[in-house]
């Protein structure tokens, strides 16, 4: 017997398969820069840990 803790249970969502994107052209660019600026600022600590060693 479970105990759920008041907790409802929903069945699992379908897994979303990935979408190709055309990264090619300024919007492209632009899509992969901002990926980049987003990955250093979240990662900003662990870069420069990285770069001391």
């Amino acid at each position: 017997m479970k105990k759920t803790y008041g907790v409802t249970l929903k069945p699992r969502a379908a897994k979303q398969s990935p979408v190709s994107m055309d990264l090619q052209g300024q919007n492209g660019s632009r899509v992969v820069l901002s990926a980049a600026k987003r990955v250093i600022s979240t990662h900003a600590k662990v870069i420069k840990a990285l770069a001391q060693r």
